[in-house]
């Protein structure tokens, strides 16, 4: 089957006709989900059940269930969990106590998203918590320091994988210095690769990590003209000097930080060295245009895709 390089959001709790053809027609590697999609635990596995019906039982089911403001999973039904921010300030007292904490906080998250079928979870956030940088970050990071947050990470990871759920690392090479919100406008950091090694010291403690977000965010002591997303520059940087070879997904592409087609947003994306595109607005006829520009999985892709088991 030649699927395409992306995965898509879809409109509400269960799959419209027109989706359903969608996921027939264009066999994109995935979905991810929002709480639009998600009402109770008998709903939500009957949801991902029903998509796994169509794109087969190891397609790509993905969520940002961070803890804190980013939960998808609704308090009337599940446990709630603090933000990343809370193990970073237990970490200034008793690292090893916030270390054994972070993995059980997503050892619980993990098993909360397998038992309702969804096994990709985007998160952790490697971003460091900066003074004076945009909200969109904020107590979402784990810390100030990038080491502090390579160790909570690092157990982070471990607690999801060990209810094999994959965590997707974000926001590479690092968002925590924006001073905008790249959901509505291209954030651009003018730091030099010097000063910006804090920021990428933490994905390259986790660079055999299995997959990773980028940032759409323009890093002009790597690229002046393109945004990370959309730059081979930033893209070859990440793979060959922080060593992150794994699978590179891009943020959403329907973020106002992207300009242009959507056809144009995914081609670039995929062009400059993303394996796989994420188009979240459930609009049919959108996606269909960044199904075409994202184009069929390569064979680079699905082998990557394949050694995923070996993280379990």
């Amino acid at each position: 089957m030649n699927r395409h390089s992306i995965i898509i959001g879809i409109k509400s709790f269960s799959l419209h006709l027109d989706e359903i053809e969608l996921l027939k027609k264009k066999l994109p590697l995935g979905v991810i989900l929002f709480k639009r999609n998600i009402k109770d635990p008998k709903q939500a596995l009957k949801l991902t059940t029903s998509i796994k019906k169509i794109l087969g039982k190891d397609v790509m089911i993905l969520i940002d269930q961070e803890g804190g403001r980013v939960s998808r999973l609704n308090s009337d039904h599940w446990d709630t969990y603090p933000e990343a921010s809370y193990f970073g300030q237990l970490a200034k007292k008793n690292l090893n106590k916030a270390k054994k904490t972070t993995f059980k906080n997503y050892k619980d998250i993990g098993k909360q998203l397998k038992d309702i079928g969804i096994n990709f979870n985007c998160a952790p956030v490697l971003d460091l918590k900066f003074k004076g940088a945009s909200s969109v970050i904020g107590n979402r990071a784990f810390s100030r320091n990038p080491s502090t947050t390579s160790y909570l990470s690092l157990e982070a990871c471990k607690g999801l994988l060990s209810e094999n759920v994959f965590p997707i690392i974000k926001h590479i090479p690092g968002h925590g210095r924006s001073k905008i919100d790249s959901h509505y406008n291209l954030p651009i950091i003018k730091s030099s690769k010097k000063v910006l090694q804090e920021d990428f010291y933490p994905f390259i403690k986790l660079k055999k990590m299995p997959l990773a977000m980028l940032a759409h965010i323009k890093y002009l002591d790597l690229d002046k003209i393109e945004c990370a997303t959309h730059s081979k520059l930033t893209i070859d940087y990440i793979k060959n000097q922080i060593g992150f070879k794994g699978i590179l997904l891009s943020d959403d592409l329907c973020m106002k930080a992207l300009t242009g087609k959507y056809y144009s947003r995914a081609r670039k994306a995929i062009e400059a060295g993303c394996d796989i595109v994420l188009h979240c607005d459930p609009s049919i006829s959108n996606i269909i245009k960044s199904c075409e520009g994202a184009g069929y999985v390569s064979n680079i892709l699905s082998n990557k895709i394949k050694q995923l088991k070996n993280f379990l």
